[in-house]
């Protein structure tokens, strides 16, 4: 029998969101990219490969809320300034910009196409190739945002993967969530070809990871792929990571189902914390999203991880990107990866043991929900 849940009423939502909108008010003004070479003496340089379905900006490697088709290929390196706390990002407030305390762009290419684009990832790595991350933004999120986020990740955690960032046309503001939904729905065939791209390369594995309104877009690409076939792709997929997904569970079960039959490792990271799903949650009638569920029984499927943070402290104050902005989560994947271990780079076998080691490691930070009887 199915489960009814009560519709909240229409005073419970407005709070919520008015909640969220207060929240984000008072955050630190949006910033944009910044250009200054000299910016490479000063902070610790991350190179970032992108693939974009966003309208360019005519001259210039910049991107609008519009969406485009087909993806234009770029690569970008940013300077991470050293005076900052783990976990953010910081954009300039004046000018001339301080690369000691500011996150800046030393340079940009423009990539000619797909070719291009793997000719640039080959020349990035060692002759016997080096793990991908691959990672797909979420809902209201500026070109920016998107590009300097993975570049503090990729920084904070002392990732060694290239980074691939795939940049959809979400319209970076609060209200719009609907335009968001359908440029998720709009860039899978992008996302489709950036990832087919990225197998063609001499990566020896690639790690697929996304977060909030991406990782719908990121599971149903991935669906539409493992049904079409592509078998060679998925021979060079590690596993797929979510991380906060917006996604409704039930429409995730399906996402999920030809991916689990390929024996693609599936990893879910969800807090019950994260107050931009239950608005999210609310606004649909439903009691949770994917990633602020409490059981894994309640997706009904063997084969996916799922690992709760909801006790993880982070400034974060909608809760909904912990993973990347607490400063002890990310002390605790550093920890791990000098003990050899990475969750964002190991292979299926691998991922497994390492999320095994973090359940057995973490009773004050990570609590892994109960996982289903084989």
């Amino acid at each position: 029998m199915s489960a009814v849940f009560p519709c909240p009423d229409r005073t419970s939502i407005r709070r919520l969101v008015a909640g969220a909108v207060l929240v984000l008010a008072a955050c630190a003004p949006r910033g944009g990219i910044t250009f200054d070479e000299a910016a490479a003496e000063v902070g610790v340089v991350e190179t970032i490969f992108v693939a974009t379905d966003r309208t360019a900006v005519e001259g210039q490697p910049l991107f609008t809320r519009r969406r485009s088709s087909p993806p234009s290929f770029l690569r970008f390196r940013i300077s991470v300034p050293p005076d900052r706390e783990p976990g953010t990002v910081t954009f300039p407030t004046r000018y001339p910009v301080d690369p000691r305390t500011d996150f800046v762009t030393v340079d940009a290419v423009r990539l000619g196409g797909e070719n291009a684009f793997i000719d640039g990832m080959n020349r990035e790595m060692p002759p016997g190739g080096r793990e991908t991350m691959l990672f797909v933004h979420g809902f209201n999120t500026s070109f920016a945002e998107g590009l300097y986020r993975q570049a503090q990740l990729q920084h904070d955690t002392g990732s060694r993967s290239v980074q691939v960032h795939y940049a959809w046309a979400s319209a970076a503001a609060l209200q719009g969530y609907v335009y968001d939904r359908e440029s998720a729905l709009y860039s899978r065939d992008g996302l489709e070809e950036t990832i087919r791209a990225v197998s063609r390369t001499r990566t020896s594995g690639i790690n697929l990871v996304a977060h909030s309104m991406g990782a719908f877009l990121l599971m149903d690409t991935l669906r539409t792929m493992a049904r079409v076939g592509y078998d060679e792709v998925f021979a060079r997929v590690n596993g797929v990571i979510l991380l906060s997904p917006d996604i409704e569970i039930d429409v995730f079960r399906q996402q999920a189902r030809p991916l689990i039959d390929r024996g693609v490792p599936i990893l879910v990271v969800v807090s019950r914390r994260d107050r931009a799903l239950l608005a999210s949650a609310l606004i649909r009638g439903e009691r949770e999203r994917l990633g602020s569920i409490n059981s894994l029984a309640q997706l009904g499927e063997a084969g996916i991880t799922v690992v709760d943070i909801s006790e993880v402290d982070s400034p974060d104050a909608l809760g909904h990107f912990s993973v990347a902005t607490s400063p002890v989560m990310l002390d605790y994947l550093q920890s791990l990866r000098s003990s050899g271990l990475d969750i964002f780079e190991t292979r299926s076998g691998p991922l497994e043991l390492g999320v095994s080691l973090i359940q057995e490691g973490t009773d004050l930070i990570l609590s892994p929900l109960t996982p289903l009887d084989p």
